[in-house]
């Protein structure tokens, strides 16, 4: 009994099987969803066409690899077997962790870290050392010529003599500004001044000129007299440096008087004073001429 059913279970099996081809196995569901719409089988002609088909082979560029170098960063050196040191680690021996290493780097010319670190120290306290030292100098640079200043004698310097004043000449005179009053006043007197010096053969200098033999300096005032009005004047017969060698003076009389006592003063008067004043000039120049 056992045997007819497993006979007739394999029957079954080997029809199923024989129902099945490779065909019906290549057909895909397109239609994943509902699984309703299947695709035209692909059968031995397509097959045999697709193999015909000559598909151009696609070009490629061949990339080109470069071995990237390592930078390397500040503070690390690259060592003699390529691995990276660092710089000024007083506790770093060596990376390969061998004496053999060690002396490689020596024979290479390369300063272990610890020695470089204890220059890096030396050279750090020598800069820091250095400026400290100038500004202990300057102090001592500066006092020594302080003390070269003091230690020198003063020279005196010379003392400048007074300055001399030209020789005067002869026969010349000038006239500093006329002191007390108006230019309608001062204005026919120095005319009349001029006129009476050089017919007597002065010469008159400008008032800026010390070379002048004589200065005469004026000074006037108008004053009211009853009904007339008097012109008192005053000359200092000066040398050239300023020393009072003379003195002239005298007045003048004019009938009238106003509030204005020196706008009734005519022209005449004041020449009149200017003429007598330059005669008695002479007069005491001709006593005092040895």
């Amino acid at each position: 009994m056992r045997q007819s059913i497993m006979l007739i279970a394999g029957l079954g099996i080997a029809a199923t099987l024989s129902g099945c081809n490779s065909m019906d196995d290549l057909t895909p569901q397109v239609d994943v969803g509902g699984g309703t719409f299947r695709s035209p089988p692909v059968n031995q002609s397509d097959l045999d066409a697709m193999s015909q088909q000559t598909v151009p082979p696609q070009s490629t560029t061949p990339v080109e690899s470069a071995q990237l170098a390592s930078p390397v960063q500040e503070g690390f050196v690259e060592g003699a077997t390529g691995t990276v040191l660092a710089q000024g680690d007083g506790e770093y021996t060596d990376p390969a962790g061998s004496l053999d290493a060690q002396a490689g780097r020596l024979r290479q010319g390369q300063v272990p870290a610890q020695q470089r670190l204890a220059r890096r120290q030396v050279i750090a306290e020598e800069a820091e050392a250095t400026p400290v030292e100038g500004a202990s100098d300057e102090p001592r640079q500066s006092a020594a010529p302080l003390r070269a200043a003091e230690e020198t004698p003063e020279i005196q310097k010379p003392q400048k003599s007074a300055a001399i004043a030209p020789a005067a000449t002869p026969g010349t005179i000038r006239f500093l500004p006329i002191i007390g009053a108006p230019v309608e006043a001062v204005t026919p007197l120095s005319k009349q001044l001029g006129n009476e010096a050089r017919s007597h053969g002065l010469t008159i200098k400008s008032a800026s000129d010390t070379s002048s033999q004589h200065i005469l300096k004026g000074y006037f005032s108008a004053l009211k007299d009853g009904e007339k009005t008097t012109v008192v004047y005053v000359w200092d017969v000066l040398d050239s440096g300023g020393n009072r060698l003379h003195r002239i003076q005298g007045q003048d009389t004019v009938d009238a008087t106003a509030a204005n006592l020196w706008s009734v003063v005519p022209p005449q008067t004041m020449q009149a004073i200017a003429t007598r004043t330059i005669a008695e000039y002479l007069n005491w120049r001709a006593k005092n001429a040895g």
